[in-house]
């Protein structure tokens, strides 16, 4: 007679679980590593062209060889020739300017309109706060012609102060401090007013200094947003002396008779390095700010 041996309920479920646990664990990396290499090689190339020459740039890309990637005979002529030739180091500081003008401004408008919207009852606010989630949808080509024209209506037409004032407002920031803003405890702030801490005294004690992870995933983000703006600096500046270095290095591929591939390399590596320092520096900040902003 045949014995039956009973299975515990579920004994044989956990294996199919497992199964997808391991499968997960090996594709996932390898999703991982194919989605760097897409963003990874066209920087790394960039990089490595610098360091060569414009014929050898021209030469070697076609066809699709290792020398395309790795240069054969490295030099540093190209970012000599940019800052010496071309003045490239005022194009940076240009930039300088105008993105920490603007990160600075949409960092102090964004945490004090996130406060209110999230801590001060007032008519209306919901209305506003919707308004000011629309305008995050409005592409910026529908308004580029009416901030230019108010621009120029200001007298701010080829000035820093015409490129920085029209984006020191972003209703990005503003929804990202609302929300980490009310993730906050109510009773840190009921344990404030009953200290006798006002509105503003909870704002700067309170407030600020515990959403910190917020407020760095601001500022990295606002400052990516402002120093890779293209369209507008070329449309409002014309002076090539308060230029920034984005609208520089594009004027190395305007004359098509006179490549200057290596320069163009070169210019684009130093805009680039900036922003991967900062990225790096930053990113676990950048990921919790994100991770607590969507939480409510």
């Amino acid at each position: 007679m045949t014995a039956l041996v009973k299975l515990p309920v579920g004994a044989g479920s956990d294996q199919p679980d497992r199964n997808r646990t391991a499968v997960a664990r090996v594709v996932r990396p390898v999703l991982v590593v194919i989605i760097g290499l897409i963003f990874a090689v066209p920087l790394s190339w960039m990089m490595l062209a610098s360091l060569k020459s414009t014929p050898a740039i021209i030469s070697e890309t076609v066809p699709l060889t290792w020398r395309t990637f790795i240069p054969t005979r490295p030099t540093l002529e190209n970012f000599v020739s940019i800052f010496t030739d071309f003045g490239f180091g005022r194009n940076l500081a240009n930039s300088a300017l105008i993105t920490i003008s603007m990160v600075v401004g949409s960092v102090c408008t964004s945490t004090l309109a996130g406060f209110a919207f999230a801590r001060l009852r007032f008519r209306g606010s919901g209305l506003l706060f919707g308004l000011c989630l629309a305008c995050a949808f409005v592409p910026m080509e529908a308004i580029l012609l009416p901030e230019y024209r108010l621009v120029l209506a200001l007298g701010l037409n080829d000035s820093y102060l015409g490129a920085i004032l029209p984006f020191m407002f972003s209703p990005f920031a503003i929804f990202l401090m609302r929300q980490s803003f009310r993730e906050l405890p109510e009773e840190m702030f009921e344990a404030a007013t009953l200290d006798g801490a006002g509105i503003a005294a909870s704002f700067l004690r309170i407030a600020v200094p515990n959403v910190r992870p917020a407020f760095i995933t601001v500022i990295l983000v606002q400052f990516i947003w402002a120093w890779n703006a293209y369209i507008w600096p070329l449309l409002i500046i014309q002076d090539p002396a308060k230029q920034t270095a984005q609208v520089a290095a594009a004027t190395f591929q305007a004359n098509p008779n006179h490549p200057m591939n290596g320069e163009l390399m070169a210019a684009s590596t130093a805009v680039t390095l900036p922003l991967i320092v900062l990225a790096i520096a930053l990113q676990k900040y950048y990921v919790r700010g994100l991770v607590v902003s969507g939480n409510k």
